[in-house]
């Protein structure tokens, strides 16, 4: 079963990411995909942001704050961020005022000291990334979660004082890598070790506290391309969600028994 957090919980996607995909009303797909649907079911507020898919973590940072801002405006958050998301959320945490704004980090799979995958693909899409300028398209996302940016990036934005940060690394056996993933899963493996297919999990536990590792791929970890169903099944990715919210309300975060349970964001105000 999932608590309920007195706070707002924000869901900070990665790179490529995106808050849904539909027509209207009518969402075919989001990139937390279902998540917040449970979470706003057990009484908590949910935003899931859009920011730019693969600018960069400077950029990214800054529309994460304004699209907080927008939502719940001067409220104190917990931030989850998937990926590139808890790299956002981390320069976020650099600016004027947000160290009090923002409760909590859990980072999940976020590559805090870069991949190599992000490293070969520098050298080969280098062609693309000039096509990208000169069409005027920010693409450093790509660049920052180098390796060396990423190194670059820890020495200036280190330790976070006073607020609570934890990290979730993406451990799965190699029978339950989702199959667009299994030949990074493999070559990452290789070279660095347990991965989740595109982070390798030493990467994902360089910032914060960690927490037990989710036996789930890159994608899995987003509810893609699994299909259980059942809190009892170990591949039901909510109830990891739910292990984040209650390692806070250990911390104390959690509502009050006797307050009543708080509305849902509007439908219409998710999508932002």
């Amino acid at each position: 079963m999932i608590g309920r957090l007195k706070a707002p919980i924000v869901l900070a996607h990665g790179l490529f990411g995106f808050s849904r995909i539909g027509f209207g009303p009518v969402t075919l797909t989001s990139y937390f995909r279902g998540i917040p649907d449970v979470l706003r079911a057990a009484g908590n507020r949910v935003l899931t942001t859009r920011v730019h898919p693969i600018a960069s973590i400077d950029f990214r940072g800054r529309r994460l704050g304004y699209r907080i801002d927008t939502y719940f405006p001067d409220e104190p958050v917990h931030i989850i961020g998937h990926s590139m998301g808890g790299l956002d959320a981390r320069r976020l945490l650099a600016e004027p005022g947000w160290r009090d704004r923002i409760l909590s980090l859990t980072t999940v799979a976020t590559p805090h000291m870069g991949s190599i995958l992000a490293d070969f693909a520098k050298l080969r899409a280098g062609r693309i990334y000039r096509l990208l300028n000169a069409l005027g398209i920010d693409y450093r996302g790509f660049l920052d979660v180098t390796r060396l940016s990423m190194h670059r990036f820890a020495r200036k934005y280190g330790a976070i004082d006073g607020v609570p940060c934890f990290c979730v690394a993406g451990e799965p056996e190699a029978t339950d890598v989702s199959w667009p993933l299994r030949r990074l899963y493999e070559a990452l493996g290789e070279m660095e070790g347990p991965n989740d297919g595109l982070v390798p999990a030493a990467s994902a536990l360089a910032f914060g506290e960690p927490l037990p590792a989710w036996p789930l791929d890159h994608l899995r970890q987003m509810n893609w391309l699994t299909h259980a169903r059942e809190e009892s099944d170990a591949a039901y990715v909510p109830a990891y969600y739910g292990r984040i919210i209650a390692n806070l309300i250990d911390l104390g975060y959690g509502a009050d028994e006797d307050v009543e349970a708080v509305g849902a964001v509007p439908a219409a105000r998710t999508s932002a």
